[in-house]
């Protein structure tokens, strides 16, 4: 046998062993880390999820952009998340299949105009506080102190809107008493900062971001809701509950404060395939530890309440997934 073509024989050799062998690696490789979730389940949003959140100052936009992080990472979706006027106007876009997930709190499913929507709920979540919040120059110690007070009861198209204008409803308070403005979180905060605003409704998860780096600049207070009015609120709309805000949750605040609670949930249209909705809600559950992380509200859900206090009809997809987990 001649020089070269021995030469030939054995530089081919060569290449198909480690051809072979590097495809072995990379076969073996894709078995270990292969997520079990595959991203055609995921093809009937044509790839994408555009999840709607909030104020960015609030729970719902850190939480939905890890969400989205979530779906990227473990079911191949594309995703992407949308900052928002909050729950009112997710519904809306959701409804219109202009974003595929959104948050929003319990009480706006209940709307007249909310409840002709074809939405199904996804999870339970965790739940809103009304928190009223005061600077010690404004005087104000009471619900009933804000009249002739400038008050932002937050944006127009939000859950805190709703909340806040029903928790002076039933304290027997009306709008022509105050100076009302519409500001967002971060604009509410930058408004007690400046003085030019005397008091904020905030809704959100404790604790809310823009309340917790305002106590840290300045002396606040937090305006508690009482009993009576609690009961008012609970009495008309059962999802009201009384609850408190620990002393522990913003610097300065000394005792706990007694305010009102909404459940928050993460919803989608009907028609949002079965499957796609199924695979949706397992992730979530199965990845809610890298979720915790985001924000102590977080730690609040669990898959064995989150059908509770709802009042919306579960996606099938959905439901089938919390049927799998109590078998």
């Amino acid at each position: 046998m001649k020089l070269g073509t021995l030469l030939s024989i054995v530089i081919v050799s060569i290449v198909l062993l480690f051809g072979c062998t590097n495809g072995n690696q990379e076969q073996s490789t894709k078995a270990v880390h292969q997520i079990p979730a595959p991203s055609k389940k995921l093809a009937s949003v044509d790839s994408t999820l555009l999840i709607a959140t909030g104020d960015m100052s609030g729970v719902y936009f850190p939480l939905g952009k890890a969400l989205a992080n979530v779906y990227e990472k473990y079911n191949d979706a594309a995703t992407g998340t949308q900052v928002t006027k909050a729950s009112i106007h997710n519904t809306n876009l959701v409804s219109q299949k202009r974003a595929e997930i959104g948050f929003s709190t319990v009480d706006v499913l209940t709307l007249p105009e909310t409840k002709k929507l074809k939405l199904r709920a996804l999870t339970g979540l965790y739940s809103n506080f009304i928190q009223i919040v005061t600077t010690k120059k404004s005087n104000i110690h009471s619900l009933w102190d804000l009249r002739n007070k400038r008050v932002s009861v937050g944006t127009v198209g939000s859950g805190t809107k709703l909340m806040s204008e029903r928790v002076l409803k039933a304290a027997n308070l009306v709008k022509n008493e105050m100076d009302i403005s519409y500001l967002s979180f971060t604009q509410s905060a930058d408004a007690l900062r400046t003085g030019t605003i005397d008091a904020a409704f905030f809704s959100s998860g404790l604790p809310n971001p823009e309340i917790y780096d305002l106590a840290a600049e300045m002396d606040i207070t937090l305006i508690s809701i009482p009993k009576q009015v609690a009961d008012v609120l609970h009495n008309q709309y059962e999802f009201y509950d009384q609850d408190k805000i620990s002393a522990q949750t913003y610097k300065g605040v000394a005792e706990n404060i007694e305010t009102i609670s909404v459940k928050n949930v993460l919803l989608t249209y009907a028609d949002m395939p079965d499957q796609t909705v199924y695979q949706l809600v397992k992730t979530f559950y199965k990845y809610l530890p890298e979720l915790k992380k985001v924000h102590p509200a977080v730690l609040s859900i669990h898959p064995e309440d989150a059908m509770q206090g709802i009042p919306l009809q579960f996606h099938p997809g959905a439901l089938q997934y919390f049927k799998e987990i109590k078998q």
